[in-house]
């Protein structure tokens, strides 16, 4: 082998370290041009003075992604509720393992639009940990949400949805 191919060979697993570390910027970016996750970045601009004594409404939607519920029996307790800033809401998500053996799963969120994503606080969500079902069990998963204060007035309809993954 020559002293060129070994080169080439050394570069290659240097060249796959530097792109592993550069998918976590590249996703944040991805992810901020197209609004999922719920993810949004407004970096370097200056936060307004916020009057948070102005109560604030959105009406919250919940979803549950299709994809989930092909495999598992998974949906909302309810279809939409009222959020009102600084009250907090406790509602449930329920799912069934229909399988015959029990199974780890975790749920992962999105909110719509994305450029609202940061008003919606999750105090308690069935998103922090995984979940271990039982076979044949159905659960109900908590989720405690509220409306930030600092929400402008235009945020006024926001979209929950849920996908569940097997871990």
């Amino acid at each position: 082998m020559n002293k060129l191919s070994a080169w080439k060979l050394a570069l290659v697993p240097i060249a796959m370290f530097g792109f592993g570390f550069a998918l976590v910027p590249l996703y944040d970016i991805f992810c901020e041009v197209t609004g999922l996750n719920g993810k949004n970045f407004q970096v370097g601009q200056e936060s307004a003075e916020v009057d948070t004594s102005v109560i604030k409404h959105a009406k919250l939607q919940f979803l549950a992604d299709p994809n989930s519920r092909d495999q598992w029996q998974f949906k909302p307790e309810h279809k939409s509720l009222q959020l009102t800033s600084g009250d907090m809401i406790l509602t449930y998500y329920e799912l069934t393992n229909p399988t015959d053996e029990t199974v780890t799963v975790q749920a992962v969120p999105s909110v719509a639009p994305g450029e609202w994503a940061e008003y919606l606080v999750k105090i308690e969500c069935f998103c922090f940990n995984q979940q271990v079902i039982e076979p044949g069990a159905t659960v109900k998963l908590p989720l405690q949400v509220t409306l930030s204060a600092k929400a402008p007035e235009d945020v006024n309809h926001l979209s929950l949805s849920y996908r569940i993954y097997r871990s």
